[in-house]
């Protein structure tokens, strides 16, 4: 979610120029910086993980390989992907505001109105984040209970979907998230258009019964589909706040939804800022957790496949040891 606030102007008493006037809006500093941060943790975020990923298939040719380091590979795909799905709302956003801070208007201002670029930017990459954010936890759930659940069963458990755990299958979920997040961003477009918050950022139109009878149904699945998974992840001790920011992040939008449903009106001020500054914070807190906790509780794969000493798996798990000692429990 987006929430470049224009200052205290009144969407209906924005003014468009065509040539944009620079200035400095002080009181857009305090976002533009914080999305600033944001980006830079988003770009730490997707080189780790790349570098991650790159490791973990250095060992593909290796002739000893336990079934743990194909699932940690896995893994790591869905945690990049994680990182690649954030790029559009973090780093998009990061722009207009800074836009927004630095110039009286121009096209990027979404305060200019619902039908303008600016608007229709940001309420296309605000509304991708959803599906993108909400698909992309269940990607890295998914994986990460298929790497668990050998060592918490203590034996290797057939996948009723092995395709799934496979590269392509992979590839397969990733690309279809992609897609679906796409025409689910596009939605809006299909109807009444993009709508300019009372949190001064535009998202698909609460007050519109159908989207917002449509983000209902994809937040009350996804989030539905992740909580199976978490539960049968189990090891609550260790994995609770995993999926507590997730819960609580996306939750946000139930009551969101179900009052436009209801009224056909948006949630009164100041819910729609406080959900937007929320889903805002996973930039910094989801590479906390899954670029570093995470790795930092995973079991070694000695402890799934009991590779040979010095075999090229049990080489990337004391590598990847070595990237979080700060985050000893």
């Amino acid at each position: 979610e987006s929430e470049c606030i224009k200052g205290t102007r009144n969407p209906e008493e924005a003014v468009y120029h065509s040539s944009p006037m620079a200035v400095f809006n002080a009181d857009q500093a305090g976002l533009a910086i914080f999305l600033f941060f944001a980006a830079l943790m988003n770009a730490w975020f997707v080189v780790t993980s790349s570098l991650r990923v790159r490791r973990t298939n250095a060992t593909e040719s290796a002739s000893v390989e336990g079934n743990s380091t194909q699932k940690k590979r896995l893994l790591n795909y869905s945690v990049l992907a994680m990182a690649l799905f954030d790029i559009p709302w973090v780093w998009l956003c990061m722009i207009q505001c800074w836009n927004n801070m630095l110039t009286d208007s121009n096209a990027l201002h979404q305060t200019n109105g619902e039908d303008s670029f600016g608007c229709k930017l940001m309420g296309w990459y605000s509304t991708f984040s959803l599906v993108g954010m909400m698909g992309s936890h269940n990607l890295v759930a998914y994986y990460l209970k298929n790497y668990l659940l050998p060592n918490k069963k203590g034996a290797a458990a057939a996948s009723p979907l092995p395709f799934l755990d496979t590269k392509k299958g992979f590839l397969s979920q990733a690309v279809s998230l992609l897609i679906v997040a796409c025409i689910f961003a596009s939605m809006p477009l299909m109807g009444d258009g993009y709508y300019l918050t009372n949190g001064g950022f535009c998202y698909a139109d609460f007050t519109n019964k159908a989207q917002s009878s449509v983000i209902l149904s994809f937040v009350l699945v996804l989030l539905g589909m992740a909580t199976v998974t978490w539960f049968r992840i189990g090891q609550w001790s260790k994995y609770w706040l995993f999926y507590s920011v997730f819960f609580v992040t996306w939750t946000l939008w139930i009551p969101a939804s179900s009052y436009g449903i209801s009224t056909g009106q948006e949630i009164p001020s100041p819910y729609m800022i406080i959900g937007a500054v929320i889903g805002h914070s996973n930039a910094f807190i989801n590479p906390l957790l899954y670029g570093l906790r995470l790795y930092h509780l995973l079991p070694t794969a000695q402890s799934q496949d009991t590779p040979v000493h010095g075999s090229s798996s049990s080489v990337v798990d004391k590598e990847e040891s070595m990237m979080e000692p700060m985050m000893a429990p």
